[in-house]
């Protein structure tokens, strides 16, 4: 028996072959129908689930010579587009018999994150991750209403992982590529933003897929609305800022929300296939515009639009009620009723119960004019701040009481 490794890159999903085979002249015409892989994909799937090494495949008369891209694609599938498989390494090994090209066995890799000193997979860490996946799982889908309509509980989800999850493509973020980079730890990249997406979105009871472009080395998801498919990107809806590169506090932008195909490839996206896509109902809806969370109270859709706080009776029709008319950005909510906002070069609350607004900090108070006060963000009893000076950032912060004034 003789074995041959094979890596995934990341984040990239094609797989990469590092080996060549002498293979024999006999005829290996494959045997292996679609539904023999499928039943392939299951039990390898079942094998992780179930902490196991090795997987026999040597029933299906799968061949190296003629069925190495279908295997590959088996493979890819599972490892990188199957959630809750967070501990799965990034290569697998294929056993092929001596003298044929018979595929007899995969064995599988677990991430060294979740291996022990000897190489034995450490259940214990993988279900205390698990349980921090549940926990903020459950946090997410609280924000989910009876009320809402498919539409609505995939915008706030959406909105949910944008304002909970910082990009991050840093290999020292080992759980980068998965759930567990969105939901225990905070930071993910590309494949970890869709597989959160996606976990959320079949919690919700809303169909979705993956879309996976090897040429950009990306991955996003397809949602179902109604009878119709739509692409959501949530990582590009998550900019980093451009002098940082880090997170940007309240930012959730709404450019890749559930548009077509078409508009997906004249804007940036490319290398992929999703014909399926074909809608264009809400390419052109008013929240393309939209740069804070949708915030959701009392049945109503509250949010910072160009002409000041605004509410929606229903998200995809009507029109808004402006509840505050100012030229303001960066809008964060303290509670159901009360919302921070910038305006010029202070920080204001708004109290939707009452109408009014308070200033609660200024820049000039703590700094120079020439310091422009650009992010904001309330997290546990804190408002923290981005101060921008040319290409400099300062942050800060200063603590607020139940009131949510300092």
């Amino acid at each position: 028996m003789e074995k041959f490794k094979q890596s995934l890159s990341m984040p990239v999903f094609c797989l990469f072959c590092i080996f060549f085979l002498a293979l024999s002249q006999e005829a290996s015409i494959s045997a292996a129908s679609k539904e023999d892989f499928a039943e392939i994909k299951s039990n390898v799937i079942t094998a992780y689930k179930n902490y196991q090494a090795v997987v026999d495949i040597s029933k299906y008369k799968v061949y190296e010579k003629t069925d190495k891209a279908k295997l590959k694609q088996v493979m890819t599938e599972v490892i990188n587009e199957t959630p809750y498989l967070f501990y799965a390494g990034q290569e697998y090994t294929k056993e092929i018999a001596s003298g044929t090209s018979q595929v007899k066995r995969i064995v599988l890799s677990y991430s060294k994150e979740y291996t022990n000193y000897n190489g034995s997979v450490n259940i214990t860490k993988i279900k205390s991750t698990r349980k921090k996946i549940d926990a903020s799982v459950s946090a997410a889908l609280k924000n989910i209403k009876r009320s809402m309509d498919d539409v609505e509980k995939a915008m706030v989800l959406h909105d949910y992982i944008v304002a909970n999850t910082s990009y991050s493509n840093n290999r020292t973020d080992k759980n980068r590529v998965s759930e567990a980079g969105v939901f225990a730890r905070h930071k993910a990249n590309c494949q970890g933003y869709s597989l959160a997406y996606g976990i959320l979105l079949e919690k919700a009871g809303i169909d979705v897929r993956y879309v996976v472009s090897e040429k950009m080395g990306h991955m996003w998801n397809l949602v179902k609305i109604g009878r119709e498919w739509y692409n959501v990107d949530v990582t590009w809806d998550d900019p980093v800022d451009t002098y940082s590169g880090s997170d940007q506090y309240s930012l959730v932008k709404h450019n890749y929300f559930l548009k077509s195909t078409g508009n997906f490839k004249a804007n940036g996206h490319y290398g992929f296939k999703a014909k399926q896509a074909s809608s264009v109902k809400f390419n052109n809806m008013y929240w393309k515009d939209v740069t804070s969370s949708f915030y959701y109270r009392n049945g109503k859709w509250l949010y910072m639009g160009d002409s000041g706080i605004l509410e929606r009776k229903k998200l995809v029709s009507g029109t808004p009620d402006v509840l505050f008319s100012v030229n303001g950005r960066a809008l964060a909510r303290f509670n159901n009723n009360k919302y921070y906002f910038i305006a010029g070069n202070s920080i204001y609350i708004y109290n939707r119960q009452s109408g009014k607004t308070r200033i609660v900090w200024r820049t000039g108070d703590y700094y120079s004019p020439s310091y422009y006060l650009s992010q904001i963000m309330y997290s546990e009893g804190s408002v923290y701040y981005r101060l921008l000076k040319g290409r400099k950032y300062i942050k800060g912060s200063f603590n607020v009481n139940n009131s949510g004034i300092p």
